[in-house]
């Protein structure tokens, strides 16, 4: 019953974030976009350095043909992704090829954490932390075909808003 309940929970978040067409490429850029709520835009977490290493390094691992692959068939990684809607309710599983080219992408995509992780408090590390290892099961059980291609791009999201959120609380505590 549980399950249940969390699958619909899961779909209607689903729903409305496909009313909206935005499908977020990343935790780097969905921490990036401040809230239209809040009145003062939060600092940054990285410094103006860190970031431009952090972000060079993301569109670096975003251009290889495992990760044209992935952004294209599997997970709706980039801003503005044309196939984000079909990804988002796709039924699919991965095929061989498509479990080897994410592998692929999330070896060199996974080399960013390092320079993500570089300067930030450890609370912020927690969050940041946590966050991959969540994600890092999430993409473990879609490689390992236990979810499909639609349920794992649904649970991404929520996993990233869910650290936005924890970002932004922290966040908000320092600017008090």
């Amino acid at each position: 019953m549980k399950n249940i309940f969390k699958l619909g929970i899961l779909g209607i978040i689903a729903l409305s974030g496909c009313a909206n067409n935005v499908a977020p490429n990343n935790s780097v850029q969905v921490a990036k976009t401040p809230s239209p709520m809040t009145a003062p835009a939060p600092a940054p977490v990285h410094s103006g350095a860190v970031a431009k290493r952090l972000n060079d390094c993301i569109v670096k691992s975003n251009q290889g043909a495992d990760a044209l692959l992935v952004d294209s068939q599997i997970i709706a990684v980039t801003r503005n992704n044309p196939h984000a809607k079909a990804l988002f309710i796709s039924p699919d599983k991965l095929t061989d090829q498509q479990a080897k080219a994410l592998a692929n992408y999330l070896v060199e995509a996974n080399a960013c954490r390092p320079i993500a992780l570089e300067g930030l408090s450890p609370e912020m590390t927690t969050v940041y932390e946590e966050f991959f290892k969540k994600i890092d099961g999430l993409y473990a059980d879609l490689i390992s075909k236990k979810i499909a291609i639609g349920v794992a791009n649904q649970e991404r999201q929520l996993l990233i808003q869910d650290a936005r959120m924890k970002r932004l609380d922290i966040q908000s505590k320092l600017n008090k």
